[in-house]
């Protein structure tokens, strides 16, 4: 029995890969985008389906954006928030001093809001591989 028993979980497990392989979009985030914007190809993927808060407790964690295939680094930092509380923003080192809500009520788009503001500082310019060097504000 313990030899049948193997033999389906094997065989239930590869039939659920195949169909996460023939289906890519399968467990994506629906905010993830990948487009073009001023003659740029750009792509930002979201880390899992959290909020704020679990991002806050796990700041291993990160969103992901490219612009033309290289990675630009996005940071989290805390902000002041109204009523004296703190919420979570993020930023790269293009829009250094401008944060941006990303996964908050309407806020959704966020990163694409994000990138796109990346896209309009670096113009005709191309990111340097450098880009996507992470770094931490003193954490």
């Amino acid at each position: 029995m313990l030899r049948y028993g193997a033999a389906t979980a094997a065989v239930a497990s590869g039939f659920v890969g195949a169909q996460v392989m023939a289906n890519p979009a399968a467990g994506k985030d629906p905010r993830d985008f990948e487009l073009e914007y001023r003659g740029k190809r750009i792509r930002g993927v979201h880390v899992g389906a959290q909020d704020v808060r679990s991002l806050s407790r796990n700041r291993s964690r990160s969103h992901e954006v490219f612009i033309d295939d290289r990675k630009l680094a996005v940071m989290e930092i805390e902000l002041p928030a109204a009523g004296g509380g703190v919420t979570v923003g993020f930023i790269s080192a293009i829009n250094h001093y401008e944060p941006v809500l990303i996964d908050t009520g309407r806020n959704r788009g966020g990163l694409l809001e994000l990138t796109k503001r990346a896209v309009d500082v670096l113009g005709d310019a191309e990111l340097t591989t450098m880009a996507g060097a992470a770094h931490e504000h003193g954490r």
